[in-house]
């Protein structure tokens, strides 16, 4: 792999040149990272991230859906960081990466600063989300090294690459933005609970923003950082995929905007509560709930007793038990209050999970044995790259309005929905700062 494939691919291509399929999908992006951002400032929590990023810089640069402002790094900052805060975002379930929270918020930050389009952003974001997810399939990482955050990991390069698109940089500024946004990349998945799993991912676009502006200013960088960089992570690297085919293939088309607001692994599991449900099982009658797992859902998600809504997240137990006490879930059922629902701990306490090899990502066995003996059984299984539907427009529209509407009230959240509804129009992203004076 040679980094200046990544400079050549971004520069010599456009919004025009975009597959149809890859624009619709990283328009819908766009839309979900204002549904999950806006919405993520009803929730406490918003506060830390967002006085710390305007402490960090002031500006006139919007923090969407807070009513403040801060500079063209910090909102990045802050934007990333409550975009994530929900776990509401998406994620490439391959590689683990929540694509849009480093990526489209540095974007639009730029754009702003440049009088940028829509449609560049949405140019610029598929290429960093891209760029993001290439990352981690070509890098990967070593079982000694699993403690690393994928999306904060790899999203500083992704986040560096579409800002240096959004600044109209040379191939060789863009490919110098992806090389130092390895240098500086970190995050760790123990983080997981706390306000700094979110502010990490924000961190990422800020420091993406930052490499491109070093790269625009000449700032050097050397070239094998990236082989650097995979050596360090993992002795089986296949950095070459980082550039296989790119333009041919686009593993932006399996990123999977998100239904549920918690870890990926875990939606297979709450669909399959959700049809177990159906069948209105009485479980003060019941003795026992097994529930049949990959592997790697306890690996991200084994908080078995969360204490907080952000810990809960994390748990599969809560998850599972939620989903068969309350049905779909949302934000508010991962709260702090949501995790001392007696009806939710109840059913948590009868859960044992296990984990089998033999079970895909996409797949969840929940078995129910009555204290009479009788049984129920559900194996949901949609493949191992297929956790829950895809959500199409409408879908997205629901969730924006289930988000947005109680932080700004539903005739301000229809007014945003229409602008952003053909945001790939938009000709002068100046205009968001009005939108959200």
């Amino acid at each position: 792999m040679q980094s200046d494939d990544i400079g050549e691919f971004a520069s010599s291509n456009s919004y025009s040149k975009l597959p149809a399929d890859v624009k619709e999908r990283t328009r819908l992006a766009v839309l979900n990272f204002f549904a999950v951002t806006i919405g993520a400032n009803a929730y406490p929590q918003s506060k830390n991230i967002i006085d710390s990023c305007r402490e960090i810089q002031m500006g006139n640069y919007p923090i969407y859906g807070s009513g403040k402002k801060s500079g063209l790094i910090s909102s990045a900052w802050a934007n990333s960081s409550l975009s994530h805060l929900l776990d509401f975002d998406d994620t490439h379930l391959g590689s683990i990466v929540h694509p849009s929270a480093p990526v489209i918020p540095s974007a639009l930050a730029v754009g702003i600063e440049n009088s940028g389009s829509g449609s560049e952003v949405i140019y610029s974001s598929a290429i960093g989300m891209e760029v993001a997810i290439r990352l981690a399939l070509g890098v990967g990482l070593d079982e000694r090294y699993s403690d690393w955050h994928n999306t904060s990991l790899y999203g500083t390069s992704a986040a560096g690459t579409a800002a240096s698109i959004m600044f109209h940089s040379s191939k060789d500024e863009i490919s110098s933005s992806f090389l130092q946004g390895l240098t500086v990349a970190t995050g760790f998945l123990s983080n997981r609970g706390t306000v700094t799993k979110s502010f990490q991912v924000g961190r990422s676009a800020a420091e993406g923003i930052i490499s491109a502006i070093a790269s625009r200013n000449g700032v050097t960088v050397s070239k094998n950082i990236i082989r650097t960089f995979a050596a360090s992570l993992s002795r089986s690297s296949e950095i070459d995929l980082v550039t296989m085919d790119l333009g041919k293939k686009w593993h932006v088309l399996g990123n999977y905007l998100k239904p549920y607001p918690c870890g990926v692994v875990l939606h297979p599991g709450i669909d399959a509560a959700i049809k177990m449900r159906e069948k209105n099982i009485a479980f003060d009658d019941v003795e026992r709930v097994d529930v049949h797992v990959n592997p790697v859902v306890l690996v991200l998600t084994g908080i078995m007793e969360p204490k907080t809504g952000l810990e809960s997240k994390f748990s599969v137990t809560h998850a599972i038990a939620a989903a068969l006490a309350h049905g779909p879930l949302y934000p508010e059922h991962f709260s702090d209050k949501a995790v001392k629902d007696q009806t939710t701990l109840e059913i948590r306490k009868k859960i044992k999970v296990h984990s089998e090899e033999n079970i895909n990502r996409g797949q969840t066995v929940i078995e129910i044995k009555y204290k009479n003996g009788k049984t129920e059984t559900v194996d949901l299984n949609r493949g191992p790259d297929t956790p829950s539907k895809l959500l199409d427009e409408n879908d997205v529209h629901l969730k924006f309005s289930h988000l947005v509407d109680p932080v700004l009230g539903k005739d301000a959240a229809a007014i945003i929905w229409n602008y952003l509804n053909d945001f790939q129009k938009k000709s002068d992203l100046t205009e968001i700062l009005e939108l959200f004076d």
